[in-house]
C-alpha cells in the first residue's frame, strides 16, 4: 500500500502532456483573462501604495505625536467590511447583477478610486483634516469597488475550471511582475518614484473591465451568472479558516516590514491578488519590486513544475507544500536577522504559491461543487482581509512601530502558527467534503461512488453530458457493444464520444481511463478509506 501511495505521487507521462498541453492552450485561447487578471492586480498595488497615514495628527496638535499605520491598512479594512456586507446581502437576496452596464459601473467606481489615492499619495500639502478624510474616502470607494470586482473575477474562474483558472493565475502573475518592474523602472529614471505606478492605475479598471466583456462575451448568460443562485449556502468554514491563517501571517510580514522599514521614511506598496490573493508590503523601490517580482516568478515555475511532476490534491498543496513554505520563511526571518531580504523573497514566494492554488480551490468549489461565485469569492475574502488586519495590527503593537530585537521571536511564533494551522485543518476528506459545503452522505462524491468521481472529472474536463454517460460505463468496464447496447446509440457514434473522452483525460485505452478515474478515486478518499473502484 506504502509503495501504491508512493507511486501515485507521481504524474504520469499523459498526465504530464496535458498539463503542458492545457497551460498552451490557456495561453492561446483564454490570454484574456490573465491580462484582465493582471491589470487588476497592478491597479490594487497602485491603490495601495502610499505615505504612512498619520492617525490622531488632526487632534494631536503641534506638540503632539500621531500614530504612523501602512497606507494599505485603511483599504484593507473597507474590504473586508464589503466583502461581508456582499456576503450577507447575496445570502438574503439571491440577486446578481448581469446588465452590461454593471462592468461599466464597476470600472468607473475604481477609477474614482485611483484619482482620490492620487492625489492623497501625490499632494501632501493638503491639511491633515483635509489628507485624512480623502484618505478615508478613497479607502471606501477602493474597498467596495475591490470587493465588487473579485466576485466578477472569481465568477470567471468558476466556469473555467480548476486547471484554466490556476493556468490563468500564473500567466498573469508573470505579467504583472514584468508590469510592476517596469513602471519602477520609468519612476527610477525619471525621478518620478510612484507618480507612473499611480497614473497607471486610472486606465487600469477599464481595461480590466473590457477584457472581461469581452470573455464573459462568449459564455450563455443565463447558465453563467445563475450559476448557483438557488443551491444551499453552506458557509465554507475550512476555506474560510485558511484564509484566515493566511491573512494574520501576511499581515505579520506586511506590517514588519513597515515597522523594520522605517515607517518615518516611508512609502509603502500593497498588493493584493485577483481573487482573495496575496496582500504584500514592500518598499515602493527598485529593488524592493525587483525582489518581489523574481520571488513571485520563482512561485510560478515552482507551481508549474509541481503540477506537472507530482499529483498532490488541494490538500496536500495547501497544507503541506504552501504552509510550510510560508512557515520556512519567517523560520529564516527569525535566524537572519541581518539578512531580511532572504526571508522576505521565501515569503512572497511562498504566498504567491498560496493564492494561486487557493484561488484553483476557489474555482473547483465553485464549478464542481455548485456554489455561486458571491458567496465563494465573499466569505473566505472577508476573512482573508479581517486577518490581515489583525495579524498586522498584533505585529505593530508588537514591534511599537520601529525596529525591535524581539522582531526575531515574533517571527517564530508565526511559523509555529503558520504549521499548527496546517495540522489542524489538513485533512485527506477536505475536498470531497468541500472545505466545510458537503455535509456527510450529502453528496455522491462524499460517498465516493463511480458515478460522483465520474461527474466530478467531467466537470473539470469539459466532458459533456453524453460522453460522462459513456465515461461510466467504460470505467464500469463495458464494451463498446455494451455501451452501444445500454445507450442506443450506433457504433459510430460511440467511437466519437470514446475518442474526445480519451482526448480531454489524455489517456489512450480504456485501460488507462479506469486507471484514471481510479487515482481521482484516490483523490477524494477520506484518510484511512481505501476502497478500489468499483461500480
Amino acid at each position: 500500500m506504502k509503495e501504491s501511495h508512493v507511486r501515485h505521487l507521481f504524474n504520469e507521462p499523459g498526465d504530464r502532456q496535458r498539463v503542458r498541453a492545457g497551460l498552451g492552450h490557456a495561453a492561446a485561447g483564454h490570454a484574456r483573462i490573465a491580462l484582465a487578471m493582471a491589470c487588476y492586480m497592478v491597479w490594487l498595488i497602485a491603490c495601495c501604495t502610499g505615505p504612512a497615514v498619520e492617525l490622531g495628527a488632526a487632534a494631536s496638535g503641534p506638540g503632539g505625536s500621531a500614530v504612523l499605520v501602512p497606507a494599505w491598512m485603511g483599504p484593507l479594512v473597507c474590504m473586508a467590511l464589503a466583502s461581508t456586507v456582499i456576503a450577507v446581502w447575496f445570502k438574503k437576496t439571491r440577486k446578481v447583477p448581469s446588465a452590461p452596464s454593471w462592468t461599466v459601473a464597476l470600472a468607473s467606481l475604481m477609477t474614482l478610486a485611483s484619482a482620490l489615492h492620487l492625489v492623497w499619495a501625490l499632494d501632501t500639502g493638503l491639511p491633515p483634516a483635509a489628507r485624512g478624510a480623502l484618505y478615508a474616502l478613497s479607502s471606501l470607494v477602493m474597498g467596495v469597488g475591490c470587493a465588487l470586482f473579485r466576485v466578477e473575477v472569481d465568477r470567471v474562474f468558476g466556469w473555467i475550471g480548476t486547471q484554466q483558472t490556476l493556468y490563468q493565475g500564473m500567466m498573469a502573475t508573470v505579467a504583472a511582475a514584468v508590469a510592476l518592474v517596469a513602471l519602477a523602472l520609468a519612476g527610477q529614471a525619471t525621478g518620478a518614484g510612484d507618480a507612473p505606478l499611480l497614473t497607471t492605475s486610472l486606465v487600469l479598471p477599464f481595461a480590466s473591465a473590457a477584457l472581461l466583456r469581452a470573455v464573459v462575451g462568449d459564455f450563455p448568460k443565463a447558465r453563467y451568472f445563475g450559476h448557483g443562485r438557488d443551491v444551499p449556502l453552506p458557509f465554507p468554514a475550512k476555506f474560510v479558516a485558511t484564509s484566515c491563517v493566511q491573512g494574520v501571517a501576511a499581515g505579520v510580514l506586511f506590517a514588519g516590514v513597515f515597522a523594520l522599514g522605517g515607517a518615518g521614511a516611508g512609502d509603502v506598496v500593497g498588493a493584493m491578488g485577483a481573487a482573495g490573493a496575496d496582500v504584500a508590503a514592500w518598499p515602493a523601490s527598485l529593488g524592493g519590486t525587483v525582489l518581489r517580482s523574481v520571488a513571485q516568478l520563482a512561485a510560478v515555475g515552482l507551481l508549474f513544475g509541481t503540477l506537472v511532476f507530482l499529483r498532490l490534491d488541494f490538500n496536500r498543496l495547501v497544507y503541506k507544500v504552501a504552509f510550510p513554505f510560508v512557515a520556512v520563511g519567517f523560520v529564516l526571518l527569525a535566524l537572519l536577522p541581518d539578512a531580511t531580504v532572504v526571508g522576505d523573497a521565501v515569503l512572497a514566494a511562498g504566498f504567491c504559491y498560496l493564492d494561486l492554488v487557493l484561488w484553483s480551490l476557489g474555482a473547483c468549489l465553485m464549478k464542481n461543487m455548485g456554489l455561486p461565485a458571491t458567496w465563494i469569492a465573499s466569505c473566505p475574502g472577508a476573512a482573508l482581509f479581517f486577518g490581515v488586519v489583525a495579524g498586522g495590527g498584533v505585529a505593530l503593537a508588537f514591534l511599537n512601530g520601529e525596529p525591535s530585537p524581539d522582531a526575531p521571536l515574533l517571527a517564530s511564533c508565526v511559523a509555529c502558527f503558520a504549521l499548527a494551522a496546517a495540522l489542524f485543518l489538513s485533512s485527506g476528506s477536505n475536498l470531497k467534503y468541500g472545505w466545510g459545503t458537503v455535509r456527510p452522505g450529502e453528496s455522491s462524491l462524499a460517498a465516493g461512488d463511480l458515478a460522483g468521481v465520474v461527474k466530478f472529472v467531467a466537470t473539470e474536463r469539459e466532458v459533456t453530458q453524453r460522453e460522462s454517460e459513456v465515461m461510466l460505463l467504460l470505467a464500469q468496464g463495458k464494451s463498446r457493444r455494451a455501451v452501444c447496447e445500454a445507450l442506443s446509440v450506433s457504433p459510430d457514434t460511440v467511437k466519437t464520444h470514446v475518442r474526445s473522452i480519451y482526448r480531454k483525460l489524455a489517456v489512450h485505452s480504456q485501460q488507462e481511463l479506469i486507471d484514471c478515474l481510479a487515482r481521482e478515486r484516490e483523490d477524494l478518499a477520506a484518510d484511512g478509506s481505501e476502497q478500489p473502484l468499483e461500480a
